[in-house]
């Protein structure tokens, strides 16, 4: 056999009719192993006809293949096989169906037994497209005696049905009262009971026999109803009689609270769900139901009452209001403490209207909203917020404070309490508090400070963010003295060490200030940083705790280097300076030259050092540019049109602008009075290059005059010369030459540039 999707149930076969009568009759039989249906023997002949006839779920199985012929009913149990198992040897079937019933069979065709009956078979089909599955059947197996068989057997007459539905039925019903059976253990305190009205007799497991003072055996084969009835206590038995008979006369569901009084008279809650079915006459029949022993939960509840009475107390020592609202009566109750912090006069009924318009404008939807979400069935069912009113008795604005919680039954909010507290002056400080700390943060972040805390007993460092940024240090990473010294600069971490040694010490316990060089460890850059600490120690004189500041002060020490250095340079250019000076006063007076004519000198060359000098200065002395120095002397001595300027951009230190600038300024007095720049038409050009040589760059700078007077050697070298050929070239460790050509001075100088 086997089985597959479920096929329309046929019509029941008739006497001689019915579709595997047709199919039989039509079958070519002369190519099964039975051969054909004119050489069968009258033994199978009659077998077919009586299994074709019946509407039982019958079936032959005959010769030595087993060759299958089955009726209507028993192609129910073929499903997708049918109609192609009509004739199919035995050994078509699967191997798993042939191993269960190939020796039943076997036994049967020899002889050996006269038949087998089984009740509830597993047998292992193939069903959809192939997939392996167990059913059940209620079979029998005998055999068909044929006097022209060798073993006196002709085959095997089959009567099958599949009872797998009931099986699995059968099945999941004992599954279910087994969680049934599991969920009543697991309960603890809960009974089932049934109630047999027509025969008065209750049928009760043994939780409910026991709550009741009765035999478990007897209350499980089943009592009358006054044999449970006396253990109602006398309070509550006239109220449960009522309740039970007005859910009898209506029929539905019905739940009742009660006490019961037990045989060594103490009392028990209890909680009885029940339903009552009524018959086709409209009369109750039978009611059904569970027990459960709420004993606990009503001295719970006793204590819950007591507490709250405490409470109450308890909230009107401090100054909390006490309100509660029933949704289903739409009433509010306000405590005088709830009234006195809104300003709700006593003789005002509380309403959701009169409680609105005490609200801030700009937090009545964010309290309508909590509210709404506090007593959702599917929400948190608490609320606990700050919000602002305007205070009825005044109109002061208000801070207060809410908190409640909402009650429940059959998923709708029933009750919904809480408290209220006036917190305004909490608030203050508290917003007072936020303004402190976001002033302190908004210093902290200016100034470049960073907190650190360490916890002496516990040996454990914190850092402020500020802290892990001066030194750092990634953020969040664990931080201790043993990370923190190799941060140090390896110079200062003996100044380090020691002073947080001095800090410690009961003894000494000096103030904790020092600056020191901090190493980036990312990327190497040195920081000055200043610390400010403090160590606390306990009653025994031991260090407890040792807490700080940390200050970046990198620009403050730059700043004072820079001042430092500036102040020694000054001191140097001042000396030079003065030499200087003195140099072109003793060149510019001399015997053989007219005052005036020495004093404009003197005069111009001061002039043009006092302009290199303001070059420097608005440079901070750290150097001038190439460019900015001739752009100054083409200004200073007849405009750019008169000159032209052609070179890169070179830095020049301080002493080399100083002394290129004097240099410059002798050739062009010179080239004003005698050279180019002398006639109209005259033109200076300054060419220069920066050539790379090992160890400091070389400047060549080509002075050249192009349109003056034709020009005549001096006899004599003056001061302008001397100052450009010998002064110039010593000073600026390279070398300077004057060319007198005919058509015009060309000089040309060599500096070596300081880096």
């Amino acid at each position: 056999m086997s089985e597959g999707r479920p096929r329309a149930t046929p019509e029941l076969t008739r006497i001689a009719g019915g579709e595997m009568a047709a199919r039989v009759a039509s079958f070519d039989w002369a190519k099964s192993p039975l051969g054909p249906r004119d050489d069968w023997s009258p033994c199978l002949r009659l077998v077919v006809d009586m299994i074709l006839a019946t509407n039982f779920p019958m079936a032959v199985r005959w010769g030595p293949q087993l060759a299958l012929i089955y009726n209507d009913a028993y192609a129910l149990s073929l499903h997708e096989r049918h109609p192609e198992a009509l004739g199919m040897p035995f050994e078509v079937h699967s191997p798993d169906f042939q191993e269960t019933l190939r020796q039943i069979h076997d036994d049967i065709m020899s002889g050996a037994s006269g038949g087998f009956a089984f009740e509830k078979l597993p047998l292992r089909l193939s069903r959809n497209a192939g997939e392996s599955e167990v059913a059940f059947f209620t079979v029998s197996y005998s055999p068909i005696p044929d006097i022209a068989a060798p073993t006196g057997v002709g085959g095997v007459l089959i009567t099958a049905v599949e009872i797998s539905k009931a099986v699995r039925t059968e099945k999941t019903l004992k599954t279910t009262q087994d969680r049934y059976e599991m969920a009543l253990e697991a309960a603890g305190g809960v009974g089932a009971w049934e109630w047999d009205l027509k025969a008065d007799r209750i049928y009760a497991d043994p939780r409910y026999a026991a709550l009741h003072g009765l035999s478990a055996d007897e209350a499980e084969g089943g009592l009358p109803l006054d044999r449970f009835t006396p253990a109602v206590h006398p309070a509550d038995a006239e109220r449960v009689r009522e309740q039970a008979v007005l859910a009898l006369r209506s029929g539905g569901d019905f739940t009742e609270e009660y006490r019961l009084v037990q045989a060594d008279s103490s009392v028990r809650w209890v909680y009885v769900r029940g339903k009552a079915y009524l018959g086709a006459d409209g009369k109750a029949q039978r009611a059904a139901g569970v027990m459960v022993d709420i004993t606990e939960r009503k001295a719970t509840e006793a204590a819950l009452a007591a507490a709250r009475a405490g409470l109450d107390l308890a909230a009107q020592a401090a100054g909390m209001g006490r309100w509660d609202y029933d949704p289903d009566a739409r009433t509010r109750y306000w405590d005088p403490q709830v009234r006195a912090i809104f300003g709700i006069p006593a003789d005002t009924p509380a309403s959701a209207e009169v409680f609105e318009a005490l609200m801030h404008p700009d937090d009545l939807a964010m309290v309508q909203a909590a509210v709404a979400v506090a007593t959702d069935p599917d929400g948190p069912g608490t609320i606990n917020l700050e919000y602002r009113i305007y205070r009825g008795t005044d109109g002061d604005l208000r801070w207060v404070e809410v908190s409640g919680r909402a009650f429940f039954e059959r998923g709708r909010c029933v009750r919904f309490v809480g408290v209220v507290s006036d917190v305004t002056e909490r608030r203050q400080a508290l917003e007072q508090q936020l303004r402190q700390d976001e002033t302190l943060r908004l210093a902290v972040d200016a100034a470049d400070v960073g907190a650190w805390d360490f916890d002496l007993l516990r040996d454990e460092l914190s850092w402020s963010p500020g802290c892990y940024a001066l030194f750092g240090v990634p953020q969040g990473q664990p931080v201790s003295l043993e990370m923190f010294y190799p941060l140090v600069h390896p110079d200062d971490r003996p100044r380090v060490r020691e002073a947080m040694r001095l800090a410690l010490d009961p003894d000494l316990r000096a103030d904790y200030a020092i600056e020191f060089r901090a190493i980036n460890p990312t990327d190497g850059v040195e920081r000055w940083i200043a610390v400010q600490g403090k160590t606390f120690f306990g009653d025994d004189g031991r260090p407890e705790r040792f807490v700080g500041a940390v200050v970046n002060v990198t620009e403050r020490k730059r700043a004072e280097l820079h001042l430092r250095l500036l102040v020694n340079e000054l001191n140097h250019r001042v000396k030079n300076s003065l030499a200087t000076i003195q140099a072109i006063a003793n060149q510019s007076f001399t015997d053989g030259r007219a005052l005036d004519d020495a004093r404009a000198a003197f005069s111009s060359r001061i002039v043009t050092l006092s302009e290199a000098h303001d070059l420097l200065t608005r440079e901070n002395w750290e150097g001038a540019d190439l460019h900015d120095v001739t752009m100054r002397l083409a200004s200073l001595h007849g405009g750019a049109g008169r000159f032209t300027l052609n070179g890169p951009a070179v830095r020049l230190s301080p002493k080399t602008a100083l002394s290129l600038s004097m240099a410059l300024h002798e050739l062009a007095t010179n080239a004003v009075k005698y050279g180019a720049l002398s006639a109209p038409e005259g033109r200076v050009e300054i060419v220069w290059t920066q050539v790379a040589q090992p160890g400091a760059p070389r400047l060549e700078l080509i002075w050249t005059e192009r349109g003056g007077p034709p020009v005549t050697p001096p006899e004599s070298r003056g001061f302008g010369s001397r100052l450009i050929e010998r002064g110039l070239a010593a000073e600026l460790s390279g070398s300077a030459d004057i060319d007198f050509r005919p058509d015009g001075v060309v000089c040309r100088i060599e500096a070596l540039l300081e880096a």
